[in-house]
């Protein structure tokens, strides 16, 4: 819940683009509530959002509903499943999407450096040696 919680503020906060909640003074959460007003039809108390930002007390399921509305979700447990934490189930197919890796040993990577190296020398020096 607490993730789904921080989740909703996130998404709010990028929706109105007003910088860090934690700069937020009573009068922001009041737009906020006027806001909220306007686009669900829900009213919501400018405090109730505050303490909701401020504080991890409970909140009513009317005010996670018009927060989840108010980000374009139908209500609050449709904002909950879309935005769902846990294992992904995989089966055969979608493990199989990508290829495994190659990886070639850091031991061989800095063996085929340095004999790049000697190689380039060694290539300059015949060069210069056939002038």
């Amino acid at each position: 819940m607490t993730r789904h919680r921080d989740d909703i503020k996130q998404q709010i906060e990028r929706i109105l683009n007003w910088g860090p909640s934690e700069h937020w003074q009573l009068r922001d959460f009041g737009v906020l509530s006027e806001l909220v007003l306007v686009r669900t039809k829900q009213r919501v108390n400018g405090r109730d959002l505050q303490t909701f930002w401020h504080s991890p007390a409970t909140a009513s399921p009317a005010l996670l509903n018009a927060l989840a509305r108010f980000a374009d979700y139908d209500d609050w447990n449709d904002f909950c499943r879309r935005n769902a934490y846990g294992v992904v189930d995989t089966d055969d197919e979608t493990q199989l999407t990508h290829m495994p890796g190659w990886e070639i040993p850091i031991n061989w990577v800095i063996i085929i450096c340095w004999l790049s190296v000697l190689a380039s020398i060694l290539i300059g020096i015949l060069l210069v040696w056939k002038r």
